[in-house]
C-alpha cells in the first residue's frame, strides 16, 4: 500500500504517523498530532481501565482520526531476587538524584492486549489500532476488526513482516536498526528450526 493510499484510507492530510510513547504522553499529544492532519497515537499499555476509558472517550469525542496502541508480549514471570538485585545496583544513582527507588512499582509495567481491553475499546471503536510484538490472539484480533478498525503492527525483519501479513495486519510498520534497543522483535532470528511466536499466534 503506497503512502498516498494509506493517507486516504486513514483520512489524513499528511502521511505521518506519530509514534506512541507509553509513560511519556497521553491524549493531549495524540489530539495535537491528529488536529495537525497526521495520525496521533494513544499508548495504552500503561493505562488502568478507568484511565483507558477516559482517554478513549476524549479521543473519540474529537472526531479526528487516531490510533490506539497496544503490546502483544507475554509478561515476564516475577522474580523477586532479580528485581532486588537491579534495585540495589541502581539505588546509588536514584539517591544521587534525590529519587526514591521504592516508589518504582514492582513487576511488569506494561500490560498486553486482553479481552478486557477489547471490551473497553469496543465502546469507542477506535478507527486505527496498532500493536507491537506481533498481533493478539485470533479471537481478539477479530474483535478489533469487527468494528472496522484498520490494524497496524511493527516488524523488524522481513520474516516478521510476512508473519504479520499472513496473520491479519492491514499495514506494517517497518522498524529499522535506527530504532536502537527500542525495537519490537517478536520472532527469533537464530536457528531456523526455532519455533517460538508472540502470544497471539504460532510461528510460521
Amino acid at each position: 500500500m503506497s503512502s498516498s493510499l494509506l493517507q486516504h484510507r486513514l483520512g489524513l492530510r499528511w502521511p505521518l504517523l506519530q509514534a506512541p510513547m507509553a509513560g511519556a504522553q497521553a491524549s493531549a499529544m495524540a489530539l495535537a498530532v491528529s488536529g495537525a492532519g497526521a495520525l496521533g497515537a494513544l499508548p495504552c499499555a500503561m493505562l488502568a481501565p478507568d484511565a483507558l476509558r477516559r482517554e478513549l472517550a476524549v479521543m473519540a469525542a474529537s472526531g479526528l482520526p487516531y490510533n490506539v496502541n497496544w503490546f502483544c508480549h507475554t509478561p515476564p514471570v516475577p522474580d523477586a531476587a532479580r528485581e532486588a538485585t537491579w534495585r540495589a545496583a541502581l539505588k546509588p544513582y536514584y539517591d544521587e538524584l534525590g529519587l526514591d527507588i521504592d516508589a518504582v512499582p514492582a513487576g511488569p509495567g506494561r500490560a498486553p492486549f486482553s479481552a478486557e481491553a477489547a471490551e473497553l475499546m469496543a465502546e469507542c471503536k477506535p478507527p486505527v489500532v496498532s500493536f507491537h510484538y506481533g498481533l493478539p490472539a485470533p479471537e481478539l484480533l477479530a474483535r478489533v476488526k469487527s468494528w472496522g478498525a484498520f490494524v497496524l503492527s511493527s516488524a523488524t525483519t522481513v520474516r516478521e513482516a510476512l508473519w504479520l501479513e499472513e496473520h491479519g495486519a492491514d499495514a506494517i510498520i517497518a522498524q529499522g536498526l535506527e530504532a536502537g534497543g527500542h525495537r519490537g522483535h517478536f520472532l527469533p532470528t537464530g536457528r531456523p528450526e526455532a519455533k517460538t511466536a508472540p502470544s497471539g499466534g504460532s510461528a510460521p
